[in-house]
């Protein structure tokens, strides 16, 4: 399945890139996610624990999330590996940063592919779809916030 989408950030491009590496707002912006564990001698890798519902099916889920291809500031690579409710996701995204001069604004671009089996899988991709969408427009609010607060402070 491929998802793809847009955000835009009112910093500059190195502000928005650094509150995208800082795990502990990443663990505060990702729905259903309390914390993010760094994974012993691996770089840029973490396991998380989320609690979430897709679809009819909502319980916890358990995986990695690895930070991989980094070009500062504008691109890395995502990568997600998780399973639960008899179920696995596997992900991974290209995230884009470019500064709009004009709006003086950080456009973030997102490219999504993602493979799923299980329970998971029967739900339907236009039930995933929604879902995925409505959470990735939350986790980027939820960064946007957070942004807003340290730049006003």
């Amino acid at each position: 399945m491929q998802l793809s989408g847009n955000y835009s950030f009112d910093a500059d491009q190195e502000t928005v890139w650094n509150l995208l590496m800082d795990t502990d707002a990443i663990a505060v912006a990702l729905p259903g996610v309390n914390e993010l564990t760094p994974v012993e001698g691996e770089t840029d890798k973490w396991s998380a624990e989320a609690k979430l519902t897709i679809g009819s099916i909502g319980g916890t889920y358990t995986g990695t999330i690895q930070i991989s291809e980094k070009t500062p500031p504008n691109q890395y690579r995502l990568t997600v590996n998780g399973q639960g409710q008899q179920s696995i996701i596997d992900g991974t995204t290209v995230i884009t940063l470019t500064y709009d001069e004009e709006k003086q604004a950080t456009q973030l671009h997102w490219e999504a592919e993602s493979q799923m089996s299980g329970k998971l899988a029967r739900v339907g991709q236009r039930v995933i779809n929604a879902t995925a969408n409505m959470m990735s427009k939350r986790f980027f609010k939820a960064l946007e916030k957070q942004l807003s607060e340290k730049l006003s402070s």
